[in-house]
């Protein structure tokens, strides 16, 4: 994609009305005009650095299947990281995967402001504001937020051996349910908390989603298995029914006996 002259932070699309809110901070790898793809050269910007490669299309496909509410991000995450802190270092990356991002390097206080009040800030208001409506229209949702990962990164002598991963933190029962329906149903290898662990950085879900008490997992997706259109279908139709399993668990519960 190539750098943008327009870009809003975020996208909301209904799909339907169903219950499940899909989620993906990492959807996109636009950069507005100005920002000068920070630059680095723009074949880059087709690269994991940029963006999760595949988790948007996953995200949308997986929001269809199931009538969801779709919410993406539609900046790079190396203009500032909005499934990072402010405070992070990585919040927005001098290097990713030792790729220096010379637009990065030597921002002074009003650039970072900048950064923040255009792009970091805006994005999580209008991910709270959906969030209260989406809380306002159904009992209790189910949320999903999406992420991919590369098979392996800079320097690493050897591939990543997860298929997936389910990251969790405050929500273990929903993902141990999805471990189990993944490693019954699918061939995959899953990560428990694997590649990253959920417990350590999740910002995205630690601000908006357990405060809010709200049923929920967290997805990673090697990028092999959302490389193209058929291996996102796939990917979906495994992901969708997971989904649905383990969301019904939940409204089970709340039934009464």
């Amino acid at each position: 994609m190539a750098p943008m002259n327009d870009l809003k932070v975020a996208s909301l699309t209904h799909y339907g009305s169903a219950p499940f809110f899909v989620f993906c901070d990492h959807a996109s790898n636009g950069i507005p005009a100005d920002l000068r793809c920070l630059g680095i050269p723009e074949d880059f910007l087709g690269t994991h650095i940029a963006w999760d490669i595949g988790a948007g299309a996953l995200s949308e496909a997986i929001a269809k299947s199931l009538n969801a509410t779709l919410f993406a991000c539609t900046f790079s995450r190396l203009i500032i990281d909005p499934n990072r802190d402010l405070h992070a270092k990585d919040s927005i990356p001098k290097v990713s995967d030792e790729i220096p991002i010379p637009g990065n390097q030597m921002l002074g206080e009003p650039e970072i402001r900048e950064r923040i009040d255009r792009f970091h800030a805006p994005y999580h208001q209008r991910l709270s504001g959906a969030l209260d409506q989406f809380s306002k229209d159904h009992d209790r949702p189910f949320v999903v937020a999406v992420h991919s990962f590369t098979s392996r990164l800079m320097g690493a002598a050897e591939d990543r051996p997860w298929h997936a991963g389910i990251l969790w933190r405050d929500d273990e029962e929903s993902a141990q349910a999805a471990i189990k329906f993944l490693q019954r149903k699918s061939d995959w290898s899953i990560g428990d908390n694997e590649p990253y662990d959920a417990r350590v950085f999740n910002y995205s879900i630690d601000r908006h989603i357990s405060p809010r008490r709200l049923p929920h997992i967290t997805l990673e997706l090697r990028q092999d298995l959302v490389g193209n259109d058929s291996a996102i279908a796939e990917t979906a139709s495994i992901l969708s029914e997971m989904i649905n399993t383990v969301a019904q668990t939940h409204s089970d519960e709340r039934e009464p006996s």
